[in-house]
């Protein structure tokens, strides 16, 4: 992750609208909250290799 977003200079605004349209397209396609919450929990693990790189 952190080779594919080098110099990119994501900041945590850009992490959170990306995590934020993620949710509403696995929503818009009727995934469960449940699942929803399991699939951003991974993403959430990968936001220290995506940021400020």
């Amino acid at each position: 992750m952190a080779k594919a977003h080098e110099y990119m200079n994501l900041q945590p605004e850009h992490f959170d609208a990306i995590a934020r349209h993620l949710h509403d397209a696995l929503a818009h396609f009727a995934v469960s909250e449940r699942d929803i919450d399991e699939a951003l929990t991974h993403v959430a693990a990968l936001r220290d290799d995506i940021l400020y790189k």
